[in-house]
């Protein structure tokens, strides 16, 4: 499913949601605001299983302050209730390295297991796994 968002008179698709193999795949089109991302982890949590997540950032460059990845991290935990896996494939250095500063805070023992991956493959393996 293609999400949109109205910007003025304008339609943007901001993001594809599908399931496969028992992982939901975001596939960003866009590169999201806070409150964007906080609306696509409102539709996961409530129309998705969430267990196992695939967020592609393969074509955005995704550049965030400190604070503003501190607040998604936080606002998934509340969020996302059940034991979880989150898998983000990010390729540009930019993207990559905050999911990397996203995986300290987003990480709950035992609940909530982020992890940056440069290789989508790689990541899917991971999601598969029964390692955290």
């Amino acid at each position: 499913m293609i999400r949109v968002w109205v910007l003025g008179l304008h339609l943007v698709a901001t993001h594809q949601i599908t399931v496969e193999d028992g992982i939901t795949k975001i596939k960003f089109l866009e590169s999201p605001c806070i409150e964007e991302a906080k609306a696509i982890i409102d539709d996961l949590a409530d129309n998705y299983p969430y267990e196992k997540r695939l967020w592609d950032m393969s074509e955005i460059i995704f550049n965030w302050t400190i604070e503003e990845i501190k607040t998604i991290s936080e606002y998934g935990k509340y969020k996302f209730t059940r034991p979880n896996k989150l898998a983000i494939y990010a390729v540009d250095n930019v993207s990559f390295g905050e999911m990397r500063q996203f995986e300290v805070y987003r990480e709950e023992e035992g609940k909530a297991y982020p992890r940056a991956f440069r290789d989508q493959q790689e990541a899917i393996d991971w999601l598969k796994s029964d390692t955290a």
